[in-house]
Formats: structure tokens, C-alpha cells, sequence
């Protein structure tokens, strides 16, 4: 199964939160390796690690948004709540015995489409009031990062 790659044009320049949609695209491609290798195992376990990943990082972006004074946070919110819940249910597909390699084919498809547009539309709109406070807030980023990661990832802006 081809990888999704990550490219230049889907950094948003805040490399706390490019860094984080990294990692997303890892966990992408991890859930095409168990697919391609029919590791049944493995889909259960990228899919537990992606939806929480994915739900701490919304938590995180929200924190920073809500932290620079972003003015259209609510809505931002909203397509996240939309989101997990898409995630959720697929989740709980997973869970409630549907075949695992249609319901992560179908996640990762999602995943892919959701995240480009979700850079390219939404998370732009946010850039420039964030980038105000990121070299401010070092301070405040890595105690949020620990507090939902459980440890520091980058902070760089």
C-alpha cells in the first residue's frame, strides 16, 4: 500500500502543531502497514493510538487557540467535535466486530482527506493569531504539551 506523505505545503509554520499532524500521517501509514500485512492485532492498535492522538491533539490546538484569543475558536471546535465523532464511530465499528481491514481502509482514507483539508482550510485561518503567542508562551505550551501528551514534544515556532 502506497505511503501518505507528508509535503512542505501542508506545514502551517507553527512547528508545535506541523509536528503533531506529523505524527498523524505516521500513524496513517502504520494503519496502511497492518492493512498490507493483514495484522488484525495491529489495526486494533494503530486505531486506539490514532484516535487518541488525534483527540489530544484537538485538546492541545484548542488550548493554544483559546491561549492567543483566537475569535473563531467555537467554530473550530465544532469541526473538531464533528470529527471525533466520525473517529469515534468508526472506532466503535472496530470494536463491535465489523471486518477491521474495511473499517481501517475506510479511517484511513478519512484520515487523509480530513487532514489536508483541515490544514489547508480551517487550521489556516488560525496561523496568524497563534503565531503571535507561540514564542511568548514556551512556558505555557511545554506545561500543556506534558499535561495532555504526558510528555514534551516540539515546541518550536
Amino acid at each position: 500500500m502506497e505511503k501518505f506523505e507528508w509535503t512542505e505545503d501542508m506545514n502551517i509554520g507553527i512547528e508545535v502543531i506541523d509536528s503533531q499532524h506529523r505524527r498523524i500521517v505516521d500513524y496513517i501509514n502504520d494503519l496502511s502497514d497492518a492493512i498490507s500485512k493483514s495484522e488484525v492485532e495491529e489495526v486494533f492498535d494503530v486505531m486506539e493510538r490514532l484516535r487518541d492522538y488525534t483527540f489530544d491533539h484537538f485538546v492541545f490546538e484548542e488550548q493554544l487557540m483559546e491561549q492567543a484569543g483566537y475569535p473563531l475558536l467555537q467554530s473550530h471546535q465544532m469541526v473538531h467535535r464533528r470529527f471525533e465523532d466520525k473517529v469515534r464511530n468508526m472506532y466503535d465499528e472496530l470494536t463491535g466486530g465489523k471486518d477491521p481491514f474495511s473499517v481501517a481502509r475506510r479511517a484511513r482514507t478519512s484520515l487523509m482527506v480530513w487532514l489536508i483539508q483541515h490544514i489547508r482550510h480551517e487550521d489556516e485561518d488560525y496561523v496568524s493569531t497563534v503565531k503571535k503567542i507561540v514564542s511568548k508562551e514556551q512556558t505555557w505550551i511545554s506545561g500543556a504539551l506534558k499535561r495532555i501528551f504526558g510528555a514534551s514534544e516540539k515546541t518550536s515556532g
